[in-house]
């Protein structure tokens, strides 16, 4: 089968094991991101309602359509521009393994969806899954992490070695799960002003929060005083509530450019 995208397609022991993590029931309709050999669009699709897989490859979806069954559509498209509201309805879960170079993009357009969702179970490789899934004070913790502790519930579920992919990838791969909240987990009136905030605070890691953040907003002292956090930490340290308390005293950035998570 071609892979002219670079796709490392799941095995199917594996799939087995992931899918049961995943636990699709009857009334289910999955959006999957990268079918592959149908390792684990097969297996949802015996458990679930309806499986909408979007392909990028256009010779192997062409390839596809003639393999799925009955209650799987296979859409070609790029997941990173395709409209998920279009092809699932809301309350759908969605999955899948995604391709290690537009990771990060697609990790910040399933939250721009977190609505649509009630979770999301999604194999990256290694590092990005614990970038994402890691708490405060860790080295991997970082504004993906904070996005999506703030929106989801996350954790990893499965890790893979490259021997459970055909062709072997040259990294270890892990699976998060992610259960979308209905609301944040802390109060934040401006999202796109904490997104913001959040970024700006991690542009240089070894500075301290007041010195990734002082040339945007005036009078930082003041406003750290006020939330009762200390000016010198350094940005990893930051639990999520606390970036939404800081977040909620701060007056608007001056000069803020357009948002971007990672």
């Amino acid at each position: 089968m071609p892979r002219p995208f670079g796709q490392h397609f799941l095995r199917h022991d594996p799939a087995h094991d992931l899918v049961d993590l995943i636990d699709p029931r009857p009334e289910d309709t999955f959006l999957e991101i990268g079918p592959g050999a149908l390792a684990i669009t097969s297996l949802l699709a015996r458990r679930c309602k309806a499986v909408v897989a979007i392909e990028i490859d256009q010779q192997l979806v062409s390839q596809l359509k003639g393999q799925v069954p009955s209650n799987v559509t296979i859409i070609r498209g790029d997941a990173l521009e395709t409209d998920y509201r279009a092809h699932v309805p809301k309350g759908s879960r969605l999955a899948g393994n995604l391709p290690y170079a537009i990771s990060s993009p697609l990790l910040r357009r399933f939250l721009e969806h977190r609505d649509h969702f009630t979770d999301a179970h999604l194999m990256l490789q290694k590092e990005v899954a614990e970038r994402v899934a890691s708490p405060p004070g860790s080295k991997a913790y970082g504004i993906l992490s904070v996005m999506y502790a703030l929106w989801a519930e996350v954790s990893i579920v499965q890790r893979l070695k490259p021997v459970d992919f055909s062709p072997p990838p040259k990294v270890d791969s892990a699976v998060i799960r992610c259960r979308f909240l209905k609301e944040p987990r802390h109060v934040v009136r401006d999202v796109p002003a904490f997104e913001a905030m959040v970024r700006l605070s991690f542009t240089q890691r070894r500075r301290t929060i007041e010195n990734n953040l002082r040339l945007r907003y005036p009078d930082l002292k003041h406003y750290f005083k006020s939330v009762g956090i200390s000016e010198v930490r350094r940005a990893e340290t930051l639990t999520v509530a606390e970036f939404a308390r800081l977040a909620e005293v701060l007056p608007a950035a001056v000069d803020l450019t357009q948002s971007s998570l990672e």
